[in-house]
């Protein structure tokens, strides 16, 4: 895999994006570029601690612009449909259970967990034309520790990604799953920029221990301890999933500190780990809301033994607000939000550090407010050579979303479990030896045995 320099080949590599190349990127509902996409890929919805009682209460759910509930049936099936019941459209999220299906609390019209119509009590059976209903029904799955759909069209499931962290024990691995009021897209390209790091998430003197004691991951307190705020280089790496980019700091002695980040089609990212390896996954709720999750995980039992890390939890600020179950995902909103400016401390904002804690909600805070409506118009941005990951990550989604168009084009990785073999990694690599090579091992996950 061949690798270019972003500053060496920025100049030539950039360019600006249209209106309708943004329009095409952003809208993510039926019948869009990009919706039906996002439908050859199998899709999280929620961790399956959401939903572990049989017969307990359904979830409000929103997917690729779809209203959608899931329940549970009695009898232990997982059911994604459609909302509102195809007869007078009523709220399927307030139907009961039943051991097979879910039932309509308006008039009693039953439906399968694939959306199939069971019954319509309401009416002699001899009338009935439930045979004739197609309401939307989605197949789930449960792999580690997350319920899975695919809203694809076809019997023929593909196989689910092969990512490292669903091999794991369910006590090896951390999922938090955060809604956010803004399109996927912008929250994507957070994922992958090398050169915001060490300004909005850093303390205003990189020498302030406290500060980063309290507030840094691992792997960032090393990329911070180089003293470099803006990267030497940033080299990419075309992948069999996407791309490889590493940014490179100074480490002493002939040595440079890459951190490694990945991008996986369609909206994973891989951001550099230390013995927590870390993955986050954007996935498009309508085309103004997204819900991104952040995931950790141990690759083995003894690299968790021998860790002096650990499964941090949350800051007080990113926990649940009060759960409403009145909007979807209403399970999952975070105390800080924009109405309340994610409960900046202006005083610490002046004086050591951007005021909103932690990583997280840096990130929300800002890509919640580019625009600053919720879809970044792109046709106003002035890019530059940090941003050509930014750019290849545009283009990437486009051209494959237009070739499954116009060819019928099967996506990168949507039959192929193994391009998701990858982890991002923080490495240290002696200036005399390519970065690739250096970081290979780190940065890839063994076949399954």
């Amino acid at each position: 895999m061949e690798a270019e320099s972003m500053y060496e080949t920025g100049r030539e590599n950039i360019r600006n994006f249209t209106k309708e190349e943004n329009d095409a990127l952003t809208k993510v509902g039926p019948a869009t570029l990009m919706g039906n996409f996002f439908r050859q890929y199998w899709i999280p919805v929620t961790p399956s601690a959401d939903m572990r009682e049989p017969g307990g209460k359904p979830l409000r759910v929103k997917l690729l612009g779809e209203d959608l509930v899931l329940f549970r049936s009695k009898a232990g099936s997982l059911g994604l449909i459609g909302a509102f019941c195809p007869h007078r459209l009523a709220p399927l999220f307030y139907g009961r259970v039943e051991d097979d299906g879910l039932r309509c609390p308006y008039h009693g019209w039953k439906f399968a967990p694939g959306g199939k119509c069971l019954e319509m009590p309401n009416i002699p059976s001899e009338l009935s034309f439930s045979d004739r209903i197609h309401h939307p029904g989605y197949p789930c799955v449960e792999r580690g520790g997350i319920i899975w759909t695919y809203m694809g069209r076809g019997q023929n499931l593909p196989e689910l990604p092969d990512l490292e962290f669903l091999r794991v024990d369910d006590d090896d691995r951390q999922y938090r799953v955060f809604f956010q009021e803004c399109n996927y897209l912008q929250v994507l390209e957070g994922g992958i920029d090398p050169t915001h790091v060490m300004w909005l998430h850093s303390p205003y003197d990189l020498a302030d221990e406290e500060l980063t004691a309290t507030n840094q991951p691992e792997q960032h307190k090393v990329a911070q301890r180089s003293g470099a705020r803006t990267p030497m280089d940033v080299m990419i790496a075309d992948s069999a999933g996407g791309f490889t980019y590493g940014a490179k700091r100074p480490a002493g002695a002939g040595k440079s500190l890459w951190r490694v980040n990945q991008f996986i089609m369609p909206f994973y990212t891989m951001p550099p780990g230390g013995d927590q390896k870390q993955a986050r996954a954007y996935i498009p709720v309508d085309d103004e809301t997204c819900v991104k999750w952040q995931i950790k995980w141990y690759p083995s039992k003894a690299i968790k033994a021998a860790s002096k890390e650990t499964l941090r939890p949350p800051f007080a600020e990113e926990a649940y607000d009060a759960p409403t179950n009145a909007q979807p995902f209403g399970h999952i909103r975070t105390k800080a939000k924009k109405a309340n400016d994610y409960l900046m401390d202006w005083e610490l904002h002046k004086a050591r550090r951007f005021g909103i804690a932690g990583v997280n909600l840096q990130d929300v805070a800002v890509t919640e407010n580019e625009g600053p409506l919720p879809i970044l118009d792109r046709t106003k941005e002035n890019l530059c050579a940090g941003d050509l990951t930014v750019i290849k990550a545009r283009l990437m989604l486009l051209e494959a979303a237009q070739a499954l168009r116009e060819r019928g084009a099967t996506p990168i990785g949507a039959n192929d479990p193994s391009v998701y073999r990858v982890r991002g990694s923080a490495v240290i690599v002696p200036d005399d030896t390519d970065w690739v090579e250096g970081t290979r091992e780190s940065v890839t996950v063994p076949a399954p045995e």
